[in-house]
């Protein structure tokens, strides 16, 4: 059996939290996060956090592998799997250049 390599991606919500505000207790106080703030909207986001966008995103690129390296799909057996596929399409605005 061959070993393929895991990709993994590994947000700490409190690091980005803090490199959009600094976070800071003492020497700024109006103008940043203490780390009690900082620890409330971490917790905010990862009780709101949705994945959908990425699971789309997912969902494109498994489809356009399957398109390009000629895997067997006449009767659109991946799509059926892949239910983020066409998510939110009716909620899309084109962009009119004329």
């Amino acid at each position: 059996m061959a070993v393929y390599q895991d990709y993994k991606i590994e947000i700490n919500l409190n690091e980005l939290i803090e490199k959009r505000i600094p976070c800071c207790d003492i020497l700024h106080p109006d103008h940043c996060l203490t780390e009690k703030q900082v620890a409330e909207i971490a917790h905010d986001i990862r009780m709101d956090l949705n994945l959908h966008d990425i699971y789309k995103q997912v969902d494109q690129h498994i489809m356009n592998y399957a398109n390009n390296s000629g895997i067997e799909n006449k009767d659109h057996w991946i799509e059926t799997k892949l239910p983020d596929l066409d998510r939110d399409i009716k909620d899309e605005v084109g962009i009119d250049f004329d």
